[in-house]
């Protein structure tokens, strides 16, 4: 698990890739939101284990190109540039930003995940 928040994404990465659901879902805190879509409303994603699954049922890969951490006490936001590639399609780039919580264990979780923040102004 993630002792430092910058850690997270690297471990989400690892854990997408395998496909693991499981421990992709240990990456969240209990009611956290994963965007689906840029024009997804926070209601719609709601059952954040559906969510996991759709993005995992397109069989690509992820990878981060870039990533940063601004940490303020246990929270942090985090921003990352990443590349998802499934077979025979064009690959999707885009920016995120994610809020992460420190846990009592000192592990990081997501609390908010959105894969397409840098969409939200466009």
């Amino acid at each position: 698990m993630a002792t430092k928040p910058d850690q997270v994404i690297v471990e989400f990465t690892k854990y997408f890739n395998a496909g693991n659901t499981e421990a992709l879902l240990s990456m969240y805190e209990d009611g956290a939101l994963l965007l689906l879509e840029p024009t997804s409303t926070p209601e719609e994603c709601r059952d954040l284990r559906s969510v996991v699954q759709t993005y995992l049922d397109m069989k690509g890969t992820i990878t981060i190109e870039a990533s940063s951490a601004l940490v303020v006490g246990d929270l942090a936001l985090t921003h990352s540039r990443w590349r998802f590639e499934v077979p025979g399609e064009e690959p999707l780039v885009a920016v995120s930003a994610e809020v992460a919580r420190r846990q009592p264990d000192g592990t990081w979780k997501y609390v908010i995940d959105n894969p397409y923040s840098g969409d939200i102004l466009a």
